[in-house]
Order: C-alpha cells, then sequence, then structure tokens
C-alpha cells in the first residue's frame, strides 16, 4: 500500500514539476530596456550653421543649374560629368543633414557678443531665440521643410535630371525664406508690387 502510494505521489509531483516547467517557458520575456537618448552638445550657433553649412551647400546646388543672359548671349549651366554631379550630391547632402542640426536642442542662435548687423530691420539674436523657443514644434517644422526640400533635390540629382533640380531650387528657396521672415527679419515691409495705371 505504501509502494501504490509512493509511487502515485511522485507521478504527481512530476506533474507539477512539469506544469511549472512549462509555465516558465511560456511566460513572456521582458521587454529590452529602452536605449539612452544621445546627448546633444551643440557647439556651433544657429548663425554657425547657416554660415558653414546652409549657406555654402545651398548655393552649391542652386549655381548648379542656371541660365544667364550677358553680351555673348544666353549661357547655361548643368553638370555634365560625373564629378560635377557629386558635388552637387554632395551639397544637397550637407544641406538635409544641415537641416537635422538645427532641430537639436539647447542650440543658441549666436554667440553672446553678436549683435544684429541691422538694428530695426533684423531682429536681435536674443529675440530670435526667444522666438524659438517660444514654439519649438514650429521651428523643427520649418527645419523640416528644409530638409524635405534638400531629399527632394537629392533625388533629382541621383536621376542627373537638371531641370529638376532647377524646380527644386525654388523650393529650397521658398523653406528658407519660410524660416527667414518668422525668426530673422518678420519686421520687413516689403513693398508692394506696382500696378499697371488704369487706362484712361
Amino acid at each position: 500500500m505504501r509502494k501504490g502510494y509512493w509511487i502515485l505521489s511522485s507521478s504527481v509531483l512530476s506533474l507539477v514539476l512539469f506544469g511549472a516547467a512549462c509555465q516558465r517557458a511560456q511566460a513572456p520575456k521582458p521587454a529590452p530596456p529602452a536605449a539612452a537618448q544621445p546627448e546633444y552638445a551643440p557647439t556651433a550657433t544657429v548663425k554657425d550653421l547657416m554660415q558653414s553649412i546652409v549657406d555654402p551647400s545651398a548655393d552649391v546646388v542652386w549655381l548648379s543649374v542656371t541660365t544667364v543672359q550677358n553680351d555673348k548671349g544666353t549661357v547655361e549651366t548643368r553638370p555634365v560629368s560625373d564629378e560635377e554631379w557629386t558635388k552637387v550630391r554632395h551639397g544637397a547632402i550637407a544641406l538635409a543633414e544641415a537641416a537635422n542640426l538645427l532641430m537639436v536642442p539647447d542650440r543658441h542662435v549666436a554667440q553672446p557678443h553678436e549683435k544684429s548687423e541691422t538694428p530695426g530691420v533684423e531682429l536681435e539674436p536674443a529675440e530670435m531665440e526667444a522666438l524659438i523657443n517660444k514654439d519649438r514644434g514650429a521651428w523643427n517644422e520649418r527645419a523640416r521643410g528644409l530638409r524635405e526640400a534638400s531629399v527632394a533635390a537629392l533625388n533629382a540629382i541621383d536621376a542627373h535630371d537638371a531641370d529638376k533640380v532647377f524646380e527644386v531650387g525654388e523650393q529650397i528657396e521658398r523653406a528658407c525664406e519660410h524660416c527667414h521672415s518668422q525668426y530673422w527679419y518678420p519686421n520687413e515691409k516689403i513693398p508692394a508690387f506696382p500696378t499697371d495705371a488704369p487706362v484712361r
């Protein structure tokens, strides 16, 4: 009797241990810890980025496709060689990544000693920074507009489509102006375009 009881008890214990092992095997694995966000340490100011990356890179794209009238007639410039297309591509990539750099938090507009070169027309750096910090979402949205225009230029460059590069150049210019007119010179008065006088 005791022998049978021992066998039965052992069987029950085995089933319990087996069931526990199955539950452990089926238990969901804990989620991996979230990756730590990188610590940005901006060194350059917004003004530095504009002068060092944005302006020169935009010029590379804009000046790659031009049509100029002079005393010799019409002079057209287009990228032709692989080297020329590569140069324009580098400009578009730098411009797109500069837009990302503009969205890095805690970046100052200018150095403390720097002031507006045209007071009354351009805002002082501290005023620009206050506008940016008031609504970072709007600032980032404008930076993304520049990035999207730069990517559109990059796609046209990879397709070796000079006409499209010229067209997208205007999109880049609009993205720049959309930002400048809000944060750099919002008080600028643009004169009304004169209209033809009515015929009497």
